[in-house]
């Protein structure tokens, strides 16, 4: 069965969720994962491990991902079945000790491999961000 958009802006939801809302540590990241040693590539810092995103999202709070269109879905393989899904997701949240209008506002460009394992979930086999496009009237945030 081929992976659907809607399967893949599900697993954004889920994982978005888990690191935003639940506020998850490395065991819940390896979770979402085909790899249990996977990085995170961002464009502009050192790529992410489970730990540094789980970091960085503890000192964020009021965090809101909203998946944008459009959203690519490019069959990759069948045997595995494999896609590579590209796709826009506005994200904010604010430092835990910010005043409370300054707020991080940013588009930020996924660009994932999913694959499907035998259990028929949908696993992350590459994550990447290949932008981050802060609005106007964003906080500055700094990824140390």
């Amino acid at each position: 069965m081929a992976i659907s958009k809607d399967e893949v802006i599900a697993l954004c939801n889920r994982f978005h969720d888990m690191t935003m809302i639940e506020k998850g540590g490395v065991a819940e990241h390896r979770k979402f994962f085909l790899y249990p040693d996977s990085r995170i590539y961002i464009p502009h810092s050192a790529d992410l491990t489970f730990q540094m995103n789980y970091e960085i999202h503890q000192r964020l709070t009021d965090e809101v991902h909203k998946p944008l269109e459009p959203w690519e879905i490019i069959s990759l393989c069948d045997d595995p079945e494999r896609v590579r899904a590209i796709g826009p997701v506005y994200w904010q949240g604010r430092f835990v000790d910010s005043p409370e209008g300054a707020l991080i506002k940013c588009v930020v460009g996924m660009d994932w491999i999913i694959q499907r394992v035998p259990t028929g979930e949908l696993k992350i086999v590459l994550y990447m961000d290949a932008y981050h496009h802060f609005l106007p009237d964003s906080a500055p945030i700094s990824w140390k």
